[in-house]
C-alpha cells in the first residue's frame, strides 16, 4: 500500500492508497479520483473528525487517549476502525495506545503500525506496518494483511446446510406452482402435490403386485416398464406436445397392468 501527503506523487497503478481526509494535506475529490482502481483509505488526523477509517495517532495530531473516543465514535457510525501509530514509541505510539483501551475496557481496534526498518512483516497484533518512508518520492510503504476488516469487503463464509435449510429449500421447490397441459386442463397445481399423487399411484400398483394371488418375475416387471413407457414417452415427444400429467400417469397406469395382465 502507498500513502502519502500528496496525491499525484503516488503510482495510479497502486492496488492499495491511503490518503487524508481532514488537516493540513486533506485530499480533495480529484486526489481520491486519481485511483479508479485502487482500494482507498481514508485517514483522518483530528480526533472530532467522524470521518475515515484510520485515525493517525502521532504527535501533532492525536493523543492515545484521544483515539479511543474516536474509535468509538466510528463504531456508531457503522464503521470497523483502525489506528495508525509508531510500533514502538512508549509514550505516543502502539504500547500506548493499547494502554488507552485497556484502561477504558474499550475493545481495540485494528492497528497500524509504522517502523522504518524495511522489513515486509506484520508484527502479531497489527494489521498492517508502515515499513519504508520513501522521501525522495514521497511516499510512505506499507505490508498489509490479505483482508483488512473495515477496508476489504467481508469474505463469504461457505457455511454447511442444516436440517433446516435443506426443509427451507424442499418447501420452496416443491411448493412451486406448475400450469396444467394438455386438452381440458386449466389452473396449477404443485409439484409436491404431483409427487405425492404419483406416489399414491405408484403405492397402489405395488400393493396390487405384491399381493398372494398376483406373484410377479422381477425381472419381467422391469422389462415390461421399459416396453411399456418407451412408446408411450416416444409418442409424447413426437407429437411435439406436452401431455397432461395426471393423464399421462394414467395411461401408463393402464398399459402396465395390461402388459402385466399378458401371457408371458
Amino acid at each position: 500500500m502507498y500513502d502519502g501527503i500528496t496525491a499525484s506523487r503516488l503510482p495510479v497503478s497502486a492496488q492499495m492508497v491511503a490518503g487524508y481526509v481532514d488537516g493540513l494535506y486533506k485530499w480533495s475529490a480529484a486526489d481520491w479520483a486519481r485511483f479508479p482502481n485502487s482500494v482507498k483509505v481514508r485517514i483522518a488526523v483530528f480526533a472530532d473528525t467522524n470521518d475515515g477509517h484510520v485515525l493517525d495517532c502521532e504527535p501533532g495530531n492525536c493523543t492515545p487517549a484521544q483515539s479511543v473516543d474516536w474509535v468509538l465514535m466510528r463504531r456508531r457510525a457503522g464503521i470497523d476502525p483502525t489506528v495508525y501509530c509508531n510500533q514502538t514509541d512508549p509514550v505516543t505510539g502502539w504500547p500506548a495506545v493499547r494502554a488507552a483501551f485497556r484502561a477504558r475496557g474499550v475493545a481495540e481496534p485494528h492497528y497500524w503500525v509504522a517502523k522504518y526498518d524495511g522489513v515486509q512483516s506484520i508484527p502479531a497484533g497489527a494489521i498492517g506496518k508502515q515499513y519504508e518512508d520513501d522521501e525522495t518520492h514521497g511516499w510512505d510503504l506499507s505490508v498489509i494483511a490479505e483482508h483488512w476488516p473495515g477496508i476489504d469487503p467481508t469474505p463469504e463464509v461457505d457455511m454447511p446446510l442444516t436440517v433446516q435449510d435443506v426443509k427451507a429449500v424442499a418447501d420452496e421447490v416443491l411448493g412451486r406452482l406448475i400450469p396444467r397441459a394438455g386438452a381440458g386442463a386449466s389452473g396449477s397445481t404443485s409439484l409436491g402435490g404431483m409427487v405425492a399423487w404419483n406416489d399414491a399411484h405408484v403405492q397402489t400398483i405395488i400393493n396390487q403386485l405384491n399381493a398372494p394371488a398376483a406373484p410377479v418375475d422381477a425381472k419381467a416387471l422391469a422389462a415390461a416398464v421399459v416396453a411399456g413407457l418407451t412408446p408411450i414417452l416416444e409418442n409424447a415427444v413426437k407429437a411435439g406436445q406436452a401431455p397432461d400429467y395426471d393423464h399421462l400417469a394414467i395411461v401408463v397406469e393402464q398399459h402396465l397392468a395390461a402388459t402385466l395382465a399378458s401371457p408371458k
